[in-house]
């Protein structure tokens, strides 16, 4: 009897599950989901004249990933934007080279030269490193900051390259106006000296 009694037992509690799809459901639902990779960041570059991006030249669109390095050539009138969409956007002069690094909440990198100009909203962190200091943001309000370093070669912007047939013309066009001028000045001293009988040259001592 006892037999009986615990197979009936397991019988019904085999088969009561099936007869019950709510428990089914209520079991399947307490699986915990897979968690969704996070979303990659990506930026783009805006160049106006002559940049590049990890050595590569980089033209506007180009994409700008985590630890990407911009270099801006040191010419007067180029320019690189970093675009982080929601994180905020980055100015680069000039002469400037630029390790540029971000995250969900910051916005970083490392200013290697040159001068740069960060442009962040309100709720983005900002940790810029230089070889003088770090400048930082905690966030709170929207922020523009300027960066730049004194340590390293400096870029001294210049309008283009000179050619080596303008500066020859530049070199003699200037010998030709000393020469002009040390004539004029010959022709004042004859001047002054043409009333008298006699004009006396004074030997030149070394």
């Amino acid at each position: 009897m006892r037999s009986f009694i615990a197979l009936f037992l397991f019988v019904a509690l085999s088969v009561y599950p099936l007869l019950n799809p709510k428990i089914i459901l209520a079991e399947g639902n307490t699986r915990k989901s897979d968690p969704e990779p996070e979303e990659m960041i990506v930026g783009q570059l805006i160049v106006i004249g002559v940049a590049s991006v990890n050595e590569k030249k980089a033209i506007t669109g180009t994409t700008i990933f985590n630890n990407s390095q911009i270099r801006v050539a040191c010419s007067k009138g180029n320019k690189a934007i970093i675009d982080l969409g929601s994180l905020g956007r980055i100015e680069l002069t000039p002469g400037a080279q630029f390790v540029v690094r971000f995250s969900n909440g910051l916005l970083s990198g490392d200013l290697i030269q040159g001068d740069i100009l960060v442009n962040a909203p309100a709720g983005i962190k900002v940790s810029i490193n230089t070889p003088d200091r770090v400048v930082t943001s905690d966030g709170k309000d929207a922020v523009v900051i300027p960066v730049n370093t004194q340590r390293g070669v400096r870029c001294i912007p210049t309008a283009g390259k000179t050619s080596s047939s303008s500066l020859t013309l530049r070199t003699t066009s200037l010998l030709l106006l000393l020469a002009g001028a040390g004539a004029a000045a010959a022709g004042i001293v004859i001047a002054a000296t043409a009333g008298s009988d006699q004009i006396v040259l004074s030997p030149i001592r070394q």
